[in-house]
């Protein structure tokens, strides 16, 4: 028996995962097409293109990506909300992707529909993601053609020639509603982001602080400066770092060396179907400096580095591959509860389904408790720009994935506090933030306390662009969580949400790295940091933000015992109002770039375009760096509730519509907690049925540790809303979401309602012309009246019509309502004017105002005629013109004739009939789901119309 008690729970809970509805309802018709949107890649321009590409070309991973349902996508989104909600039972309980794709793919049935589907069309299904939201196969750019009904041509971009659809493609109608995307029908890759340079050093032992001010940071420099907790070191945490070259094993063998670490490897997974795994230029050293700086942080984190490799045919600058593969891998198969991802590319690149494809990515990691991490670009605002460019053309512009909510956007600051140090006897000095050297040797880790920043902006000494990533998203709404000081009320997702150090031309990041800037192969490290030719490897770039604030995460997991965090953003913008002192406020600085003028955002006599650093955030810096000790003790306080909160029950329960009902609620510390105020508004009550809202007095109570404060919820309803219930009210402190409480409200029938009186009269003798005046009272024994005197008003607004009987749009009779006139009023007395219309005649002319007509309407065909005549060469010509032109004026003469007599009249207007007419004001309404009218409707006035 008791096997069975807990054989249930289980059975019904796979019920519950096993019931999505098949979307493809049967077999795919292939006659009936529907083109998709957004999925044309932004480089495949007219400009560039070369024309159709070879037709038998294979392409290899042609991905099908579908779109949640509209009721998987809600519940998605809820699920999102309640797992960082600790009032939820959901609260921290992580998917896997087995779970992810039983509530939110497609069905296994629906899935071998597309795979049936797609092999008639002659294509080899290849794979089919963890997700059930993407199915991957190969097949000819001559069969995606015909079964997409799209065009793949050839481009020539930046000297590479590379292939892409040309058009978007199209899917059978059955398919319509479910896939999002087309993915790989072009071999454009995103470029690596970390800007490399090296530097030579003299002398026997290099000085890593130098008179020229340049210090150079080591993990021990970055622990130090950040305020990494002591004691942690990432002890059984994961993080993937992403990437699509392979690396050399010792290039990070030599760093950790050179860093004063122990020796440790990362674990390597190629993303499947990328057989051929390549060491390409530029990308091996980015995924060098990703791999030794996340392990280098989190020193004792075992980092897994998830890469694409390339198929037959591929070279490393036009790839079916790529790092958005290996993203989409570190997600699926939940490789680890921290992702690090330094590449990217701007929003419209790569168009706004590809946008839509990775936020589903992100979403999927978030409900498993994976954070991702993502350098929001190196070209200041203007992400759709090269960092070779001279000047901006394609306007301002954010990355993704950085820009996508449900990944943390990490930007660039530099450090402005340091002086330069100087040299005495051959060693450096020590300066207020860094150690000098002795005995002519270098002082590893020097660093002595944070140093103040300010956003980085290197464009000067690059030639180039050569900042900060940042700005708002086209594509991506403004998250509820995205507020605060400095937060911009665009209705846009703004990017980024951190910064930490990034220029690698002032205190940039120590790297070992054959790989060199341009693919420029160098020597990796030999002796500490510096190669065989005396040169020290550098790194700077958002690209430096990304694997070491991911490695932070990782310690903060450690400490906080978490198997993962998700989102994390939520909680960051609540601790920036909460905790300030966890994060330090960058408040100078810019990520301004020059623009060409009269290009996108840079109208004429603009010459830069970007943003400037501020108090709180910003859309340079975020909401600047952390201090990760003070960070760590926000986040775990932010976890852990610091009181209950419970309420007694509503009274009086029911409550009939327009009549109010209490709790009272009370806080009660938990041992330990320290002072706090709890504020509530109308914003804490949660799952109020429509017409219903709520208050609170007071707003905000303090508890100290030992009292436990009360206030009272008040639960107003509205008398036209339609009884419900019971409906469960959810309250929450709208400073603290730790602890939360619910009441449970039924609303019946309203027991308000109203009549209508006149003080003035019900019937009235009117002449044609005038017009009747009667104020109409609204009277109610029931509650319907607010307040007394000159300042009662009726409970709702109400909305009073006016109609006769005959019509009185046909009598002219206007019926005017004060106040309101037909708008809703509280007014507990209107009045009604019915104003008839007078008899009209046209206006009199006098004679001589006749006659002045006469003259001109002769004078002008005379002239004419003159013309005419005199212009004619022959005797007969001019007087057929002459009696033309008489003719014409005895038409214009006759139209300017009227009645005879001294003047004329134009028709009259009889105005109102004379006659009995019935007014009726229509009920007054209130409107709404439960609309009251006066008890006593019809009201009716008699108007009796004399001449």
């Amino acid at each position: 028996m008791r096997s069975l008690k807990l054989l249930l729970p289980l059975l019904a809970s796979t019920l519950c995962f096993a019931g999505q509805a098949d979307r493809i309802p049967g077999p795919i018709d292939s006659s009936q097409m529907v083109a998709l949107t957004g999925n044309v890649h932004g480089l495949a321009q007219p400009r560039f293109d070369l024309g159709r590409a070879e037709g038998s070309k294979v392409l290899y991973g042609v991905t099908l990506a579908f779109r949640p349902s509209a009721a998987q996508q809600a519940a998605l989104n809820n699920l999102l909300v309640q797992q960082q909600d600790r009032s939820s039972p959901n609260y921290h309980k992580w998917l896997t992707p087995a779970q992810f794709a039983d509530r939110f793919g497609m069905t296994k049935d629906d899935i071998d529909r597309v795979q049936a589907w797609l092999e008639s069309q002659g294509f080899t299904v290849t794979s089919v993601a963890n997700s059930r939201s993407q199915v991957s196969f190969d097949g000819s750019i001559a069969q995606v053609e015909a079964a997409f009904r799209t065009e793949i041509h050839n481009y020539v971009v930046d000297g590479e020639v590379h292939f892409a659809n040309a058009t978007n493609p199209s899917v059978p109608t059955a398919l319509a509603g479910s896939v999002l995307a087309v993915g790989h029908l072009h071999d454009f890759s995103p470029k690596p982001r970390a800007i490399f340079r090296t530097r030579p050093l003299t002398g026997a032992q290099p000085h890593f602080t130098d008179p020229a001010g340049d210090h150079f940071l080591a993990p021990g420099d970055f622990a130090t400066i950040y305020n990494l907790p002591a004691g942690l070191g990432g002890t059984n945490q994961k993080i993937a770092v992403v990437g699509q070259s392979t690396v050399s094993a010792a290039d990070l063998a030599h760093f950790r060396s050179a860093a004063g670490l122990a020796a440790k490897v990362p674990q390597y997974v190629l993303y499947p179907s990328t057989s051929v795994a390549t060491r390409c230029p530029g990308d091996e050293g980015e995924s060098d400096l990703d791999l030794e700086w996340s392990n280098g942080v989190a020193q004792n984190a075992n980092v897994i580095f998830v890469y694409a490799g390339l198929t037959p045919g591929d070279t490393c600058d036009a790839r079916f591959n790529s790092v958005w593969n290996a993203l989409q891998e570190a997600v699926d198969t939940n490789v680890a509860p921290v992702i690090s991802t330094s590449y990217g590319a701007c929003e419209v690149e790569n168009g706004e389904a590809f946008a839509d494809m990775v936020q589903g990515w992100a979403q999927e990691a978030n409900t498993q408790g994976q954070t991702i991490m993502a350098a929001s670009g190196d070209a200041g605002a203007a992400d759709c720009d090269a960092t070779s460019s001279p000047s901006a053309t394609g306007g301002l512009a954010v990355d993704v994935p950085a820009a996508i909510p449900e990944v943390t956007g990490m930007g660039g600051n530099e450090f402005n506090g340091d002086a330069e140090a100087t040299v005495t006897n051959g060693n450096a000095n020590s300066t207020t933030y860094w150690k000098g050297t002795t005995g002519g040797s270098n002082t590893l880790s020097s660093a002595l306390s944070y140093i103040p920043e300010m956003g980085w902006n290197d464009t000067a000494e690059n030639a180039g662009l050569l900042a900060s990533g940042g700005g708002a998203s086209i594509y991506f709404a403004k998250p509820t969580w995205q507020t605060g000081t400095g937060v911009p009320a665009d209705g846009a997702r703004d990017v980024p949400d951190l910064a930490l150090n990034a220029s690698p031309y002032h205190d940039p990041y120590l790297i070992c790295s054959e790989d060199g800037q341009g693919g420029t192969i160098v020597s990796t490290c030999t002796n500490g940091f510096v190669n065989a030719s005396g040169e020290i490897f550098l790194a700077g770039g958002t690209s430096c933000a990304a694997p070491t604030f991911s490695a932070i995460v990782a310690l903060l997991n450690e400490s906080l015992g978490s198997s993962g965090l998700g989102n994390i953003n939520p909680t960051l913008y609540s601790l920036v109002a909460s905790t300030p002192a966890a994060f330090h406020d960058v408040t100078t600085g810019n990520n301004k770039v020059p623009c060409t003028t009269g290009t996108t955002d840079c109208p004429s006599g603009t010459t830069e375009i970007g943003f400037t650093a501020g108090a709180g955030y910003d859309q340079v810096t975020g909401l600047g760096s952390v201090d990760a000790s003070t960070l760590f003790t926000a986040f775990k306080a932010s976890l852990a509730p610091d009181f209950t909160l419970t309420a007694s029950a509503l009274t009086p329960t029911p409550v009939s519509a327009g009549q109010s009902a209490t709790s009272t609620l009370t806080i009660a510390p938990i041992s330990g907690s320290t002072a706090m105020v709890v504020n509530f508004s109308p914003s804490s009550c949660a799952g109020l049925p429509t017409g219903a809202t709520c208050s609170f007095n007071p707003a905000s109570v303090t508890f100290t540790g030992s009292n436990s404060p009360t206030t009272t919820v008040t639960i107003s309803t509205l008398a036209n809303m339609a009884p419900s219930g019971p409906a469960t009210i959810t309250v929450t402190p709208t400073n603290s979401s730790a602890t939360s409480t619910t009441v449970s409200l039924t609303v019946t029938a309203t027991t308000e309602s109203f009549s209508l009186a006149a003080t003035n009269g019900v019937t009235f003798p009117v002449t044609v012309g005038g017009s009747a005046s009667v104020t109409i009272a609204v009277n109610s024994s029931t509650g319907f009246i607010v307040g007394s005197g000159a300042g009662a008003t009726t409970a709702l607004p109400l909305t009073y019509s006016c109609t006769g009987s005959p019509s009185l749009a046909t009598a002219e009779i206007s019926c005017q309502i004060s106040p309101g006139n037909g708008q809703p009023t509280s007014a507990t007395s209107v009045s009604i004017n019915l104003v008839t219309t007078a008899p009209t005649t046209g206006q009199l002319r006098p004679p001589l105002d006749r006659g002045s007509r006469i003259f001109y309407a002769m004078l002008l065909p005379g002239l004419f005629g003159i013309v005419f005549a005199a212009g004619s060469r022959t005797r007969g010509l001019r007087l057929l013109s002459l009696i033309a032109v008489l003719g014409f004026s005895t038409l214009w003469l006759g139209s300017c004739g009227g009645s005879g007599g001294g003047g004329s009249k134009t028709p009259t207007n009889p105005g109102t009939p004379a006659g009995t007419y019935v007014v009726t004001i229509g009920a007054a309404t209130t409107g709404g789901a439960s609309n009251i009218s006066n008890s006593n409707a019809p009201y009716t006035i008699t108007l009796n119309v004399t001449q």
